[in-house]
């Protein structure tokens, strides 16, 4: 299938917010096609000027992060509140996706409370036109996947999506395939980077076997490969240029 390339603003780190129109500008010029960003770095009160920034440049607001202890029962109504603000947000926009992380914290036991907490902000996702999606790190990974089990045995597609990180899950030295079947057709997207000595890398640097990858992504009917850089020796627009031109090199 034809895939498209996204990109994850987070290795411009604390500067987004201050320069985040001349970063989607940035994107848009190099190719990529759509964009996802932390809530925390957009003004909510002013929708118009993300729409209307998406709409110049042709980059897709493909998605908002927002973060959460909706593990922890004693918090979790007040992380609901908190995020019906980032929803209305992401429909006013027109992102496609509201993601969110779990916690190192958690445990299986935990994860169960999480989930039925995931399953409420999907359904009030999808009711705004947005569709819920939960992005794994390494801890979810741990014996044989048991909290990501916990999550996707607890929820159902229509509600909660994921975000398949590859290379958190290539750290936590996961069976990739096997997680592209665990989640089989609920994989909203993937965040791609590369791993070299367990440190995160440029694609095409590292050791995860990427065009292995793809053509699971391919198989899975999964669109789009969004570049999450965390970390970089590099600039963020020279990392960012190198992971596109291998991405549009191995598609």
């Amino acid at each position: 299938m034809k895939h498209s390339i996204g990109a994850q603003t987070i290795v411009w780190g604390e500067s987004i917010r201050q320069q985040y129109e001349s970063i989607v500008r940035f994107l848009a010029q190099v190719g990529y096609e759509g964009v996802e960003t932390g809530m925390r770095h957009f003004d909510p009160a002013n929708p118009s000027r993300y729409t209307e920034l998406f709409r110049e440049t042709g980059v897709k607001p493909l998605a908002v992060h927002v973060g959460g202890k909706f593990w922890d029962p004693s918090q979790a109504e007040e992380e609901l509140r908190k995020i019906q603000e980032a929803i209305l947000f992401a429909s006013q926009v027109g992102f496609s996706y509201l993601v969110t992380s779990g916690n190192p914290q958690e445990t299986p036991e935990t994860a169960r409370t999480a989930a039925e907490t995931y399953a409420r902000i999907g359904a009030q996702c999808r009711a705004q036109g947005v569709q819920f999606a939960y992005h794994n790190h390494n801890w979810e990974l741990k014996e044989d996947a048991r909290i990501l089990r916990e999550l996707v045995e607890r929820t159902n597609p229509e509600d909660v999506s994921f975000v398949l990180d590859v290379a958190w899950a290539y750290r936590a030295h996961a069976n990739l395939e096997t997680l592209f079947r665990l989640l089989g057709g609920r994989i909203a997207y993937l965040h791609v980077k590369d791993v070299k000595n367990d440190r995160f890398s440029e694609l095409g640097t590292g050791e995860i076997p990427m065009d292995t990858v793809i053509r699971w992504a391919g198989q899975e009917g999964v669109k789009w490969l969004v570049v999450e850089q965390d970390t970089t020796t590099m600039s963020p627009e020279e990392s960012m240029r190198v992971n596109y031109q291998y991405l549009r090199g191995t598609l």
